[in-house]
């Protein structure tokens, strides 16, 4: 690396504080270059590419290793074709979180490109690569379009911010926005946390969790393993805790839901039974049986809602109390006149 372009990228840095990745220029193709905070995040590998720079570390504040893929995408299809395949590949061969950036040179919607032809096969192409992949686009306000040429006759939305699933559970309300061009024919794309940060969140925990069978052995089991770091602080272990009671609640009502509308789907096809008069003593118990999950099942549900009511109410004080009261009062003034 020549002293040339370590000053230059002190002056786009601001900085001496920063670590670096490069892919050298190679023909037309002038190269990507990856600056980032080493007290922020911490490297581990590198892999370089004419289209990709990829570097695997650490991000310190949220605990969590992840790729940081940053791309360049070739003009033509097969070039692009050939490029979405091999990331493909080193996913399927590194499994791991991701955070992909940078320039695809292909736009998903006609929407998205504006004074150029569209071409719908590369939209595809595209899009198909990103189910396949599972990766999750991060909303871009600011300008609708990230790239217009010197005449600004022609514009697209060429650059974007692509994630993981387990990146969204770690770092939620990602938003990105597209800022003034400058100088340079594409638009800076910046991506950030919206939450405000108030410092530690507490670790709520509902009444109802209480009343599910395997509560007790997740939080066992899920202590016994963040435990094993002794030199970990407190307020870290609390932290994976609560992601760990985080995914545990998510599946655990999602596997609740599927059951209670199978339960009152059977239930319904017994009353059919039962008022037809063809429905056995076998079939009135399981009847009885399932009325009672359902009810069981319910319960979780409204225990949940309750105490997210009250905790609202405590929030907003007597003026949301009375606002329901008086609206409650009205309603039952209208049923009254209307018997």
């Amino acid at each position: 690396m020549s002293k040339l372009l370590l000053f230059r990228l002190k002056s786009i840095w601001g900085n001496s504080q920063f670590d670096y990745a490069v892919t050298l220029s190679r023909g037309f193709f002038g190269g990507i270059i990856s600056i980032w905070d080493p007290l922020a995040f911490v490297k581990e590998c590198i892999w370089c590419d004419d289209n990709f720079l990829i570097i695997k570390g650490r991000w310190i504040r949220e605990e969590v290793d992840v790729f940081m893929v940053n791309v360049y995408a070739p003009q033509s299809i097969v070039d692009k074709v050939a490029f979405w395949n091999k990331l493909s590949l080193f996913k399927a061969s590194n499994v791991g979180d991701y955070i992909l950036f940078g320039d695809w040179n292909v736009v998903r919607l006609e929407s998205e490109r504006c004074g150029s032809e569209f071409y719908p096969i590369d939209a595809q192409f595209f899009n198909d690569f990103i189910v396949q992949n599972s990766l999750y686009k991060i909303p871009l306000g600011g300008l609708q379009f990230t790239y217009r040429n010197k005449a600004e006759n022609k514009m697209s939305k060429l650059d974007r911010f692509f994630v993981t699933n387990n990146v969204l559970s770690v770092v939620d309300e990602l938003k990105g926005i597209v800022m003034p061009r400058g100088s340079s024919d594409h638009s800076p794309v910046s991506i950030f946390q919206e939450k405000v940060d108030f410092g530690p969140t507490y670790l709520k925990v509902f009444a109802s969790w209480f009343d599910r069978a395997d509560f007790e052995d997740t939080v066992r089991n899920a202590w016994a393993v963040i435990n094993v770091d002794q030199n970990l602080p407190f307020v870290c272990k609390m932290r994976r805790l609560k992601g760990r009671l985080k995914t545990w609640i998510l599946n655990a009502r999602l596997h609740e839901a599927s059951r209670l509308k199978e339960a009152i789907a059977k239930i319904e096809e017994i009353d059919v039974m039962i008022d037809s008069g063809t429905a056995t003593n076998d079939d009135v118990s399981e009847h009885n049986f399932l009325c009672n999950k359902r009810d069981e099942l319910s319960k979780l549900k409204s225990l949940d809602l309750l105490q997210k009511s009250r905790i609202k109410w405590d929030i907003e004080g007597t003026k949301t109390l009375n606002s329901f009261t008086i609206h409650l009062n009205i309603n039952v003034f209208n049923n009254i006149s209307k018997v």
